[in-house]
Parts: C-alpha cells; sequence; structure tokens
C-alpha cells in the first residue's frame, strides 16, 4: 500500500445537480476555448483539500469527520451563477456557485476546518467560497468570447440540493484525468 494517497472532503451532488451542470458545459463548448471539463461523475463540491495525506493519518481523519458530523444538519442550496478563478482578467477556473446565504456551507467548511486544524492540517488562507469547479483553462485560446458568455448565463436555481452528508476521498491522477474514489461517507443526524 502507498504511504500517502492524495485526498479531499467533498459533498457529492444529485444526478440532476450534475446533469444541470452537464449542459451549462455543453453549452460553452461551441465557444472552444482550450478547457479541461469536469467528467459529470468527478462533479462535487470540494469542502477541504487534503492533499498528499500519511495513510496512517486516515484513521484519525475519520475519526474527527464524524465527530464534525454529529454537531450538523441536513440543509438545503440551489445553484446560483457561473464564474471564473482568480478573476475575470486571468481566469484558470470555470465554477459554478452554490447559494449560502444561511451560511450553511461556510460553516461546514469551517467547522471542518478548525477540526482538522487540530489534528495537524493546514488552515486555508482563502475565505470558503461555495462553489463546484466545471472547468480548468488550460490556455488562452478564446478566452475574450467565454467571460461575457459566462456573464450573461442564468441557470435554473429551481434544482434545490439537499445536503445530507459529506466524504472522504481519494483522488488518484492519471493520464485520462483523475479517479475519485469515495473512502467513508459521513451522513447528518436528521433528528
Amino acid at each position: 500500500m502507498a504511504e500517502t494517497i492524495r485526498a479531499f472532503i467533498a459533498v457529492e451532488l444529485s444526478d440532476q445537480i450534475k446533469e444541470t451542470i452537464r449542459g451549462f458545459q455543453e453549452h460553452l463548448k461551441p465557444l472552444d476555448c482550450d478547457i479541461s471539463w469536469v467528467k459529470p461523475e468527478n462533479i462535487h463540491l470540494t469542502l477541504k483539500f487534503l492533499g498528499d495525506v500519511k495513510t496512517k493519518m486516515i484513521p484519525p481523519v475519520m475519526e474527527t469527520l464524524g465527530d464534525v458530523c454529529q454537531d450538523l444538519r441536513p440543509f438545503d442550496t440551489t445553484l446560483t451563477q457561473p464564474g471564473v478563478f482568480p478573476d475575470l482578467r486571468h481566469p484558470r477556473v470555470v465554477w459554478i456557485g452554490l447559494d449560502d446565504t444561511d451560511g450553511n456551507l461556510a460553516r461546514l467548511a469551517g467547522s471542518l476546518e478548525t477540526a482538522l486544524g487540530n489534528i495537524g492540517f493546514k488552515k486555508e488562507k482563502r475565505d470558503f467560497q461555495a462553489h463546484i469547479t466545471i472547468g480548468r483553462i488550460r490556455t488562452n485560446k478564446n478566452l475574450p468570447a467565454l467571460v461575457p458568455k459566462l456573464q450573461s448565463c442564468s441557470l435554473p436555481s429551481a434544482h434545490e440540493e439537499i445536503i445530507l452528508s459529506f466524504a472522504l476521498f481519494k483522488s488518484t491522477l492519471t493520464s485520462q484525468g483523475p479517479i475519485h474514489e469515495k473512502l467513508k461517507e459521513f451522513h447528518f443526524p436528521t433528528t
């Protein structure tokens, strides 16, 4: 067994949301930008990227995630507008936002940051922004067409996503793209 695994914590999304995002990706593809699109089966909401984790740390991580999970309750969110990171003049990542008006996603991410920080993981310097990465921009090819298209698009907000759990994933990088394997799912108490 490998001494480290590449790991992250994320919320799996419904097939309905994944299909909406796939449709949005298809809407942008005719622009012929040089974008590596996230495969629909890999679409998720990352809460915390852990990076390379020593395998001996996986049990304490799972125990910590189980503890965090006990303090949470199911909540809902919807898709919002698309955007790019780091900014409109130098886009590198295309994403779709999630509504976090109630702050539930930010609280969840904050709880994970604190709990994992207590067992030695580095805290993220940037504030959490609820988003789903849908593509990574490889070159500047046709980028002047992308930003106006993103700014003029709207997504159906009727797709409510009920967040009932999060999971610890292992990510294996391959020449065909990453392969994500769910190691364990943590369900929120419902009472």
